[in-house]
């Protein structure tokens, strides 16, 4: 997993990113809960957004890829404190949904 713990990580995202090799996706954590937007500007993969608030998935999002679909904005469903993204179909894959506990290893834990 990518960590995307600065402005400028959180920007790019995975801007560019034809496969994800050697990890999963990446992993979005913010200083503090608000109410956030991701598009697909330069993705040239399908994603799930998984947004996680308080250590919980509220919900999962489906965003295009951005070549064949346009650009796309798809805010938050409330204030949250971290999204993962990850390639389409792998949060089934997961069996991540909806009210699922979300466990970090220390190191990433919010403050």
């Amino acid at each position: 997993m990518k960590i995307a713990d600065t402005d400028a990580e959180r920007e790019r995202g995975l801007m560019g990113v034809i496969k994800t090799e050697g990890y999963d996706g990446m992993l979005f954590i913010f200083g503090a809960d608000g109410d956030v937007s991701f598009w697909n500007k330069e993705t040239s993969l399908d994603l799930d957004l998984i947004w996680i608030k308080d250590n919980r998935v509220l919900s999962v999002d489906f965003l295009p890829r951005e070549p064949q679909n346009g650009l796309r904005i798809l805010p938050s469903p409330g204030a949250i404190d971290m999204v993962l993204e990850l390639p389409v179909g792998r949060a089934d894959d997961l069996g991540i949904m909806s009210g699922a506990l979300v466990s970090l290893p220390p190191e990433l834990e919010l403050k």
